[in-house]
C-alpha cells in the first residue's frame, strides 16, 4: 500500500492530534487493559499508556511518549524525556513501565536511533549527561542532581526497555484497526482472495444445494449432490465459478471485520441484499433469479467505505453468503 500520502497527512498533525492518533493505534491493537492519554501538565513523563491490568501504573504498563516536532527526535531531547519515567519511578509515582517506546513521526535521529538499539550505550550518555540535561527538568523549580539513592536507582534500571517505533511501524499496525477508515476517509488496503478448497465444506452446503436446485431446474435432471454434475461439466465449471465468489466475500469479509467499525461489514452486506431484492423478486425461474442477483450486485455501489475495495466478484459472492444464510432463494 502507498502510505507516502497519508504520511505527509500525519506529519502535519499537531501535538495534541498526534498523542489522539498513537492512543487510536494502541487502542486498535487490542492487546490492553486499558489505553488512556495522559499528555500534559503533571503526566510525569507519560503521554499515551497500555495498562495491562487493573492494577494500571502499579502493576505492568507500556509508556508511549508522544513527539511531534519538525524534525528526527534528538538524543538530548529523548535524554531528557527517558530521565523524567526513570526519576518518578524512582519517587514511587508509578511502577517501572515495562516498556517505553518513543514515538515520533519523523522518527530518531541516526545517533538516537543507534543509542536506542544498544541499551548500554543509551544508559552511559543518559548517565553522562543527567546533571546537565534532565537534573534541572524533572520538576519544575528544582534540581535533582544524579548522586546517593537516585544515581543506585537509575544505574540499576532496565534501559532495554526504552525503544523506538517508526511511522511506518505505526501506519502498518493502525491500518489494521478499525479506527483507520474514519481517520483516513475510508482509506482502506486490498483484501486478500479467498482460498477455494477442492472440497465443499459444511460451511458451504446451503448456498451449494440452492445452486444444484437451479441447475436441475434447467437441465431438467435431479441434481442432489456434487457426484450427479459429473456428466454435466458446463454446471460443474459454474458451480466452482460461484465457489470461489464466495471463498473471496468471505475473505473480504474477515479481512476487514477488525479494520472497521462494528458493523460495517454487516451494513455492507444488508446494501447488496437491498440492491438485489427487488431484481430477485420479479423473476420466477431459479436460473433468472440468480441471474439476476449476481448482475445487479456487480453493478452495485453500497455507501460504504467498503465500495471502492469491493471487486465484482465480492459483491457477487455476497449473494451466495445470503443464500446460505437462507435470506434470498433462488427456487421458489
Amino acid at each position: 500500500m502507498n502510505f507516502a500520502p497519508i504520511v505527509k497527512l500525519v506529519r502535519a498533525y499537531d501535538a495534541t492530534e498526534w498523542e489522539i492518533f498513537i492512543s487510536e493505534w494502541q487502542k486498535g491493537l487490542q492487546g490492553y487493559h486499558a489505553v488512556k492519554r495522559l499528555g500534559g501538565a503533571g503526566d510525569h513523563g507519560r503521554d499515551v499508556i497500555g495498562l495491562c491490568g487493573p492494577e494500571a501504573c502499579q502493576g505492568v504498563w507500556d509508556n508511549f511518549q508522544c513527539k511531534h516536532y519538525e524534525g528526527p527526535l534528538s538524543t538530548p531531547k529523548a535524554c531528557e524525556d527517558a530521565g523524567k519515567i526513570i526519576f518518578h519511578a524512582y519517587r514511587g509515582e508509578f511502577r517501572p513501565p515495562r516498556r517505553c517506546s518513543f514515538v515520533a513521526p519523523r522518527g530518531p535521529t541516526t545517533e538516537l536511533r543507534d543509542l536506542l538499539l544498544n541499551p548500554d550505550k543509551f544508559k552511559a550518555e543518559l548517565i553522562a549527561t543527567w546533571n546537565t540535561r534532565v537534573a534541572g527538568r524533572v520538576v519544575a523549580g528544582e534540581k535533582h542532581l544524579l548522586e546517593g539513592a537516585l544515581a543506585a536507582f537509575v544505574e540499576a534500571y532496565d534501559f532495554s526497555s526504552f525503544e523506538y517505533a517508526t511511522l511506518d511501524e505505526i501506519l502498518d499496525d493502525h491500518r489494521r484497526t478499525a479506527f483507520w477508515a474514519h481517520r483516513f476517509d475510508g482509506v482502506l488496503p486490498p483484501a486478500p482472495s479467498g482460498i477455494t478448497p477442492d472440497a465443499i465444506a459444511p460451511g458451504e452446503t446451503v448456498y451449494v444445494g440452492q445452486l444444484l436446485e437451479v441447475y436441475s431446474e434447467v437441465t431438467g435432471a435431479n441434481l442432489s449432490s456434487i457426484q450427479d454434475l459429473d456428466a454435466h461439466d458446463s454446471w460443474r465449471s459454474d458451480l466452482q465459478k460461484q465457489r470461489i465468489r464466495f471463498y473471496d466475500a468471505e475473505a473480504f469479509m474477515a479481512h476487514y471485520r477488525d479494520q472497521t467499525e462494528p458493523g460495517t461489514i454487516e451494513d455492507f452486506a444488508e446494501q447488496i441484499f437491498d440492491a438485489i431484492e427487488p431484481s430477485v423478486a420479479a423473476h420466477t425461474g431459479a436460473h433468472p433469479r440468480l441471474t439476476a442477483a449476481l448482475t445487479t450486485a456487480g453493478q452495485a455501489s453500497p455507501a460504504s467505505v467498503l465500495a471502492p475495495r469491493a471487486k465484482v466478484r465480492v459483491k457477487q459472492g455476497v449473494c451466495h453468503q445470503l443464500a446460505n444464510e437462507d435470506r434470498v432463494r433462488w427456487k421458489i
